[in-house]
């Protein structure tokens, strides 16, 4: 089995240098490659990046967070890699590599998608904040509500097998708000086994929240669009 580590990364100069010290070691142990995908991005994170030669790539002027990871997602392509499984980090450090071999385990089991449930755990609720446990919520009985899958969390940190991939491709896909949602809403229908594992939900190193943490008012326009790419 191999598997590529996905962390895409918008202006997270002052978080990859922390974010993979913590993370290289756990990857080399596991045998996994890891991929940057840089969106949008105008601070010193490619330079940064230079310095690390084991970590692959990629670049794309587009911003969001989909648009990082299929960034990524090539670097590892055009490296000649082909992966069996992914697995989606935050560059921001909220997500902790040492839950990698758990995710990994339910793939080798026979699951497609495995999400990391963050919402039930207690040890979470004080980093995450009420709103964001409620927004997670939220999104995933949406997600539920479209798919006939129960979900308690839009589970960011998460494994996608390199099937669920090749046929997710094959559909339109929204790659600003939809990521994270479309394969919860897709996975049950395109047959794929769907597991979860608990872990822990962390603050960010360094740098600016861009998505959570942000005004209600831009929390509550980022919860609509998700939920209408949920939806399409």
């Amino acid at each position: 089995m191999t598997a590529a580590i996905i962390l895409p990364a918008c202006n997270e100069a002052e978080c990859l240098p922390l974010v993979l010290e913590e993370l290289l070691p756990v990857a080399r142990e596991l045998g996994c490659v890891v991929a940057v995908g840089l969106n949008d991005t105008s601070d010193a994170s490619a330079e940064i990046l230079a310095a690390y030669h084991s970590v692959l790539v990629g670049h794309t002027p587009v911003r969001g967070y989909g648009q990082g990871c299929v960034a990524a997602m090539q670097a590892v392509s055009a490296a000649g890699l082909k992966p069996d499984c992914y697995l989606f980090l935050s560059a921001d450090g909220a997500h902790d590599p040492a839950a990698l071999p758990a995710f990994l385990a339910c793939f080798s089991e026979g699951a497609d998608l495995v999400l990391g449930q963050r919402t039930l755990l207690a040890k979470n609720w004080r980093h995450m904040g009420a709103l964001r446990i409620i927004t997670n919520l939220m999104l995933g009985l949406w997600a539920a509500l479209h798919s006939g899958c129960f979900y308690e969390d839009l589970g960011p940190y998460r494994l996608v097998s390199a099937r669920f991939i090749r046929h997710w491709e094959q559909l339109p896909r929204d790659l600003r708000w939809g990521w994270t949602i479309e394969p919860q809403v897709l996975a049950p229908a395109l047959g794929m086994v769907v597991r979860r594992v608990s872990v822990l939900e962390r603050p960010r190193v360094a740098g600016q929240q861009k998505v959570t943490g942000v005004s209600l008012r831009q929390s509550l326009r980022i919860g609509k669009a998700i939920l209408r790419a949920g939806a399409a």
